[in-house]
């Protein structure tokens, strides 16, 4: 017995093994809304046969419910009968059939009859070998004329009513399946007529034809369509037509039809990922388990609206110390949201400049890293679909805890020093408590922008300078803390200026003074430079073979000009005995300067 298989899908934004993706479109048939719509009847029917019999007995149609009294049908009967029927797997519409369907239905309203033979006297195999279609196992066709709508129609056939108390249910049989083969392909004509165009009493108002087949081709199929009224089925109206229906393996992708059905061939077992992408609507991927041996319907239920208003979780409205630098924020699923944007900001009402993050997910949960300790933080989410964006969340308020590190006490130097010219300055500060290190700057303004000394990876309290780069001129120096929990805390500052003694007679008296100070080189040795005249100067780095290493060109002012000893000497020089030669028009001065990696 050919059973109907427990299909799971799953929500997933990711595949495991990479498949090519299909670039070839599957030739849909177009059924129409009516058509589609019954089609879900009659799958809804086959997949939960005993729900079948209750819907059906129980109906609230009360043109239905009559056709029930006046023929005397057996509810009771009926509904234990279709209790005892086999699940089966869904049908899927395919061109032929529709074809085949269509024509007959025209063929019954243009001459006037209902039956199985048309006009030109074929019979139901006829038609098929008419229309190219092989079936490889069961066939079928049922036909019908009613006043009525789809579910009417659904009713007058699966009932399978007559005057002869439902005898011998070939109708049903062909919807349900209940013994014999099973098929898996239909097509379905329904037409309406205006009485005008009723040539016979006894065809219409509507006449319809189902035409079942088989065939050893799997199929995916089902609805992309939005739910409208909320009742959990497709109904007319309610399709996603245009949706492209891809999945992550196979030949072939489709395009939904005017009426939201689709028809896919599948070959394989196992897990498959599906995506139906919309221009507007957004998109929806599923996880489908494929048997391999039968049908499997895959709907796709589209948002009808935008999603209700988040919300939030965790952490809690006005949550006190909140760790900083791994903060979960959790909020609710707001029903058929796709994305979510979370938004963090050191101000309530989010005013501009405020904000310090905004993300979007398509989880409810993102792991966030705040800066600050001891911070007042606000948060808020909003949620997106297809159709609109949700208001944003009522706003929650959390502040971090930590210890934010305290400014350092400087000790020394303590005011303005005289130092020589080859010295050091010699700096120290207290240790900061629970500190794991210490940033040393001194700049010439008391921002401590553009330092001419800057170390942020210090682990001790004390840093010696070389004293000639910062002779004679106001400076200023400070120290600050890194916790590693908050970060860095608050600068210590301290305002001096260093007089500079024993400077050399061959830099300050000399007229065409050069030297390098200190000399070995470190890295904070300078180049000192006494000249009678400004203009344009050169200097060059020639080693002990006199080949040039490095050349730069400067404008010079009458005097004295300091300048790095790096915006001549690279890192990357070696060590050894160099010479700098500075040249002009007027002057030619040089100095040895040795380098020790």
């Amino acid at each position: 017995m050919n059973r109907l298989r427990l299909l799971v899908i799953v929500l997933s934004m990711t595949t495991i093994i990479a498949y090519a993706q299909p670039t070839r479109q599957f030739d849909n048939s177009d059924p129409s809304a009516e058509e589609v719509y019954m089609l879900e009847l009659i799958n809804r029917a086959r997949m939960d046969p005993a729900a079948e019999g209750v819907r059906l007995m129980d109906t609230d149609d009360s043109t239905v419910q009559a056709v029930y009294r006046r023929l005397g049908i057996d509810k009771e009967a009926t509904r234990k009968a279709f209790a005892t029927y086999p699940k089966r797997p869904p049908l899927a519409f395919t061109a032929l059939l529709s074809v085949l369907a269509r024509s007959q239905t025209s063929d019954m309203v243009n001459n006037g009859y209902i039956g199985h033979v048309n006009s030109r006297g074929e019979n139901l195999e006829e038609r098929y070998r008419h229309v190219l279609y092989k079936p490889s196992g069961s066939y079928g066709e049922n036909v019908a004329t009613y006043a009525g709508g789809a579910w009417y129609g659904h009713c007058r056939l699966n009932v399978d009513w007559s005057p002869t108390d439902q005898q011998p249910l070939s109708r049903r049989l062909n919807i349900m399946n209940f013994s014999g083969g099973s098929h898996n392909e239909i097509g379905i004509g329904i037409r309406h007529l205006k009485p005008e165009d009723q040539i016979s009493d006894t065809v219409g108002p509507v006449v319809l034809t189902q035409n079942f087949g088989s065939s050893e081709t799997t199929y995916l199929t089902g609805v992309a369509y939005q739910d409208l009224n909320h009742n959990g089925f497709y109904d007319m109206g309610e399709d996603m037509r245009g949706a492209r229906i891809t999945p992550d393996r196979g030949d072939y992708f489709v395009i939904t039809t005017s009426s939201g059905g689709y028809t896919l061939p599948y070959a394989g077992t196992g897990s498959m990922v599906i995506t139906a992408s919309t221009q507007y609507s957004g998109t929806i991927t599923t996880t489908v388990e494929l048997p391999g041996t039968e049908n499997v319907k895959v709907d796709f239920v589209f948002p009808s609206e935008p999603p209700p208003q988040v919300t939030l979780q965790l952490p809690l409205h006005r949550s006190m110390n909140v760790e900083q630098h791994g903060t979960s924020f959790v909020w609710n699923s707001a029903g058929p949201a796709s994305t979510y944007t979370i938004q963090v900001a050191t101000a309530e009402d989010f005013h501009l400049g405020s904000a310090i993050w905004s993300e979007t997910t398509t989880d409810t949960t993102m792991m966030l890293a705040l800066p600050s300790c001891q911070r007042s933080y606000f948060w808020r989410v909003k949620a997106r679909n297809g159709v609109g964006t949700s208001p944003w969340s009522t706003v929650y308020a959390l502040t971090t805890g930590g210890t934010v590190p305290s400014a350092p006490t400087l000790r020394s130097p303590a005011s303005d020093v005289v130092v020589d010219h080859d010295a050091y300055l010699h700096f120290e500060w207290d240790m900061v408590p629970g500190a794991s290190a210490h940033h040393f700057r001194i700049s010439r303004n008391a921002g401590l922008t553009n330092p001419v000394v800057d170390d942020s990876a210090m682990h001790g309290t004390t840093f010696d300078a070389p004293a000639m780069p910062l002779s004679d001129q106001p400076f200023f120096w400070g120290v600050r803390a890194y916790d590693d929990t908050c970060g860095w805390g608050e600068w210590a500052t301290r305002a001096m200026t260093p007089t500079v003694t024993s400077i050399d007679n061959d830099i300050t008296s000399g007229p065409n003074g050069l030297a390098v100070v200190p000399n070995p080189v470190t890295p904070m040795s300078m180049l000192v430079m006494n000249v009678p005249a400004g203009g344009m100067a050169t200097l060059h780095l020639v080693d002990a073979n006199g080949s040039t290493i490095a050349t730069r060109r400067l404008s010079l002012d009458g005097g004295r000009t300091t300048l790095p000893l790096s915006s001549l000497v690279d890192t990357d020089v070696a060590q050894g005995i160099y010479g700098i030669v500075l040249s002009c028009e007027a002057y030619v001065r040089y100095v040895n300067v040795a380098i020790i990696r």
